[in-house]
């Protein structure tokens, strides 16, 4: 099994795992640790992190370079599990909705386990659709998500023709624990507005558990010497580390709310399952920064770069070099997208580009996809952002903050190569794991090991290695 908490710099970890007294604390008194499991990669986000998670390899490989991008072909920004061919089944399709893992370009650990092993079963929950596709793969038999337009579990019409029957109580119980709340816009941007309510997360997560431990039952996962995978994602922590930052105690009650219902999670796979008769490994698909802002307080150098204000300033500089034009089409985290017949001759004047963002209080530097694509000696930051890069999906100019500033409007955020956004913990645990830990692991490692604790081949573009020293038994 893979439990992901949104958001969860290892930093933060160390800090709360202390006050811990459910599953995550079993977890890591019994289990194995690694300290730091690091994105060797850039952007660190939702979207591109599960899918690193999941297969083994870098965005380079598994095309998930962010939770959105331009598309040239549709005219328009894309979601990274957008697909119109298929529905939401519980309501009228609506723009941008999330429906399948069609831009996924290699196969997941569960696709993987399910074409090595007949019989193997696949089951994946989540909070945002994006989670839930991307762990699941193109092979899950169950995928379900918390829908973007009403705070209820849906899948698509991809996976399924309609809801399993055993979900509607679920959902039922769910909508009695949620207040009513005005009516919001429908999806923003990559956000889900409808669904993003503090208040009502921890409902959120104790639904999830409760459609986890009943998909073991109703699938049977577990039941025979076939192993079986089941993927979950507490999104809800992301989404209230946005908002508050990961400091507050919002988000550290978010936490140990987690904490409990995997506790009552791992009390039900003992009866359901048994004893000594499945493996969880926990880790993060991020991390995050403090807030700028009370960095500030303390003297440090923080701070807010405002990405459109900067994509006004690289317009002018390219029509002072080559005349006035319209250039650039919009700035989607990591960087800016350049109009596609024009950048040929915006890469005559890459460099003053460079000049002009760098002058800019907060950011770093400026790195030409292009340039990274060619190759030769790279610095360690180059290197991230080239393992992240995948023609055709990548912004053109890419965004180098200086640590601890932020290029977006939220309390907190992530998205850079830096140690607060690049490390995440991980802890494995149960049949086939040995108590220990390490200090460090890069995250490409984890698929691999989890497919060799499911005796299943890795998936067939991870790069990363078996975790030797935490397997029980050699593999």
């Amino acid at each position: 099994m893979l439990v992901v908490i949104d958001q969860l710099a290892a930093r933060d970890f160390d800090t709360r795992l202390p006050k811990t007294t459910g599953g995550i604390k079993r977890m890591a008194s019994e289990g194995f640790r690694v300290r730091a499991l690091e994105y060797l990669t850039a952007p660190t986000v939702t979207s591109a992190g599960h899918a690193t998670l999941a297969t083994g390899a870098w965005p380079e490989t598994h095309g998930i370079v962010s939770n959105q991008w331009w598309d040239e072909a549709a005219g328009r920004p894309v979601l990274s599990t957008e697909d119109d061919r298929y529905r939401v089944v519980t309501r009228e399709s609506k723009p941008r909705d999330c429906t399948s893992p069609l831009r996924l370009m290699t196969d997941t650990l569960g696709d993987a386990l399910k074409s090595h092993l007949a019989g193997a079963k696949v089951a994946s929950v989540a909070g945002k659709d994006r989670a839930a596709i991307l762990l699941g793969g193109r092979a899950a038999d169950l995928a379900l998500w918390l829908d973007a337009e009403a705070p209820v579990f849906t899948t698509s019409t991809f996976y399924a023709q309609q809801l399993p029957a055993w979900v509607a109580p679920i959902n039922e119980a769910l909508l009695t624990k949620i207040p009513p709340a005005p009516q919001l816009a429908g999806r923003q941007g990559d956000s889900e507005p409808l669904v993003e309510r503090i208040e009502i997360q921890p409902a959120i997560n104790q639904a999830q558990i409760d459609l986890a431990l009943e998909a073991v039952r109703q699938l049977q996962l577990g039941q025979d010497d076939v192993p079986d995978l089941l993927t979950i994602s507490f999104s809800g922590h992301d989404r209230v580390g946005h908002a508050v930052g990961p400091d507050a105690p919002a988000a550290v009650a978010e936490f140990m709310t987690i904490d409990q219902e995997l506790g009552r999670l791992m009390k039900g796979l003992d009866q359901a399952v048994g004893v000594g008769r499945y493996t969880m490994a926990l880790t993060s698909d991020h991390g995050v920064a403090p807030v700028p802002e009370e960095l500030v307080a303390r003297r440090l150098d923080a701070g807010r770069v405002d990405g459109k204000a900067m994509l006004a300033a690289l317009d002018r500089e390219a029509d002072a070099a080559l005349g006035p034009g319209d250039w650039f089409i919009s700035f989607l985290t990591p960087g800016f997208f350049e109009k596609p017949e024009l950048r040929g001759k915006l890469d005559t004047v890459f460099e003053r580009l460079r000049a002009t963002a760098k002058k800019t209080d907060g950011v770093l530097d400026l790195f030409s996809a292009r340039k990274l694509l060619e190759g030769g000696a790279l610095t360690p930051m180059q290197a991230f952002y080239r393992r992240g890069l995948y023609p055709g999906r990548s912004p053109d100019l890419l965004l180098v903050t200086r640590p601890y500033w932020l290029a977006g409007k939220d309390v907190a955020a992530h998205s850079t190569g830096y140690t607060y956004d690049r490390e995440v913990p991980l802890l494995l645990w149960g049949a086939g794991v040995k108590k220990g830990g390490v200090q460090r692991a890069d995250a490409v490692d984890l698929a691999p090991t989890l497919g060799a604790l499911l005796k299943a081949a890795p998936p067939a573009g991870s790069v990363g290695r078996v975790l030797t020293e935490a397997l029980a038994e050699p593999r």
